[in-house]
């Protein structure tokens, strides 16, 4: 069947807004500094009508920006998206917290009349997805994910499993988080306690989204685009008894087995952003074996820190994009792992100059 590919790619991160933004400060090597903040910007520049959407949340307006930026980096023209053959799948990890907390706060302090409607209404995890799908007129599947770092892989095989069966044509993944100070708190406190051998790795909590276009490498082909990318296979897992180092060579010994292709081909690596990301790597190294060629490490924590919830899906948006200007070669890996031991691998690859491949 033809493989899943990615035809547009949407980011959002404290370094710029866009494809080519990222591409640009990737290649000066601008790296963010502590909890990395996107900058203010107007949702006008990027929806057509942004009333409905005036005051949502960080995450959701982050979601926004992404998905329409993806849209039109997919080749679709305004309005041309949505529909009955459209869809979106959402992943989260904390949601419009600021939101939440806003609400919490002056509902005990001041009680329920006082409380605002708005923040528990643009607080709840569906809130992404829901106002992605009203935007853009979407009206197939729309689902919202929630968990740790690798809920973007999540998202991937649920929009890959909806393509394949035929229940959609085009899906939006995106990916998104904001950043916020209870939250980061609450994982400082988390290390604290633990005071484990890996604690030193963690990544400064940040904020951003990405969305991904996803289509059938054929369907993209026939309507006359370029597909950044082709997503060979994926594998999600979780540290057992054996330790997250062995957990991981067995995730990426998998998603390179439904690829297809060999571990030793590797040409890039994009590591984990979050907890346990130095076993993971070792992990990966496990799985390679001795006498494999040298592999370029495209790791993003310095240029964007740990945005847990949207942190997976710019792995990928970085491994396609880069891929597609011809930066670097396929195939490329994308390692994430989660702070309760859950992990994921992304195979990805060039896209097929003919458009089409065929596999058994």
């Amino acid at each position: 069947m033809s493989r899943v590919a990615v035809s547009g790619i949407g980011i959002v991160c404290p370094e710029g807004l866009g494809r080519e933004a990222f591409l640009r400060a990737f290649a000066a090597g601008r790296m963010a500094a502590g909890a990395s903040r996107v900058p203010e910007f107007s949702l006008e520049e990027y929806l057509k009508s942004t009333h409905s959407f005036r005051r949502v949340a960080g995450a959701t307006k982050f979601a926004l920006a992404a998905m329409s930026l993806a849209i039109r980096d997919a080749g679709f023209p305004a309005g041309a998206f949505g529909g009955e053959r459209a869809g979106i799948v959402a992943a989260i990890t904390h949601g419009a917290v600021t939101y939440s907390v806003a609400f919490l706060r002056v509902l005990l302090s001041e009680g329920t009349l006082a409380a605002s409607p708005l923040h528990f209404s643009e607080s709840v995890p569906n809130a992404p997805a829901g106002n992605g799908a009203i935007a853009f007129q979407v009206r197939g599947p729309v689902h919202t994910l929630m968990g740790a770092e690798p809920v973007g892989t999540q998202a991937i095989d649920l929009a890959a499993g909806l393509l394949r069966a035929g229940l959609a044509d085009r899906l939006l993944v995106v990916g998104t988080e904001e950043w916020n100070e209870v939250v980061t708190h609450a994982y400082g406190q988390i290390d604290s306690a633990a005071r484990s051998s890996e604690s030193d790795e963690t990544s400064p909590l940040g904020e951003g989204a990405a969305a991904l276009v996803l289509e059938m490498e054929d369907a993209i082909v026939r309507r006359g685009a370029r597909p950044h990318a082709a997503l060979l296979g994926w594998s999600l897992g979780r540290c057992g008894a054996g330790g997250m180092e062995g957990a991981a060579a067995d995730v990426v010994r998998e998603a390179f087995r439904v690829s297809g292709r060999c571990v030793a081909e590797v040409d890039h690596v994009l590591p984990s952003t979050g907890r346990h990301r130095r076993a993971a790597t070792r992990g990966f190294m496990a799985a390679r074996g001795e006498g494999a060629g040298p592999v370029a490490w495209v790791d993003l924590v310095p240029m964007i820190g740990n945005p847990a919830g949207a942190s997976n899906l710019l792995q990928v948006a970085t491994s396609a994009a880069l891929m597609s200007a011809g930066r670097v070669d396929g195939p490329g890996l994308v390692l994430s792992t989660g702070i309760s031991g859950t992990l994921s691998a992304v195979v990805l690859s060039k896209a097929d100059p003919a458009g089409v491949r065929w596999t058994i």
